[in-house]
């Protein structure tokens, strides 16, 4: 069965993962322990191979407090306003990554967009990001800027906030710039 598991895990492997980082020299992505899928999961380097995604981890995220994909759709909550969000946006990068050494636990974060590695990356390339917040608009997050209320509700709520989010207007149609319906 595992050997089977394995194969499966192979077969899906992407060609290269991307990792979002506001650091601009990484000779070397580190396995950090800054965020937590498990509390007895150690240090890793988290990567995916939806770069969508990895725009979302880009830049300084603080505010960022919650992202994801509703029907192959990424999406991330910040907390604040665009205005806020944008005096605080110093850009980001990309790095792309290879697939060795990493895998993903289809019950842990996000499953197969959700890779980790518990050893030291070299990446394969970099790109500058002038903007997070206009980079993930380009790549078709959907962005939502909430006050702190909001973010309590979608975290209550029994669909991960989908129905919230569904109501409330995204900056994409703000700016009325790759608008994805859920």
């Amino acid at each position: 069965m595992q050997e089977s598991l394995e194969k499966i895990k192979e077969q899906e492997r992407p060609p290269v993962l991307y990792h979002g980082s506001i650091s601009p020299d990484l000779e070397e992505v580190e396995p950090r322990r800054t965020r937590w899928r498990d509390k007895n999961e150690g240090p890793r380097v988290f990567a995916t191979p939806d770069k969508r995604l990895a725009t979302i981890f880009a830049g300084k995220n603080e505010r960022v407090v919650r992202s994801g994909k509703f029907n192959d759709t990424p999406y991330a909550v910040i907390i604040g306003s665009a205005e806020e969000f944008m005096k605080e946006d110093v850009g980001g990068h990309i790095y792309t990554l290879s697939t060795d050494g990493f895998e993903y636990d289809p019950q842990k974060g996000l499953g197969e967009n959700e890779w980790t590695c518990q050893s030291k990356v070299k990446p394969l390339d970099k790109t500058r990001l002038d903007s997070a917040l206009d980079a993930m608009i380009d790549e078709g997050v959907q962005v939502y800027f909430v006050d702190e209320e909001t973010n309590l509700a979608i975290g209550k709520s029994k669909d991960h906030g989908y129905s919230i989010l569904k109501s409330i207007r995204s900056e994409n149609q703000r700016r009325g710039k790759n608008v994805v319906d859920f």
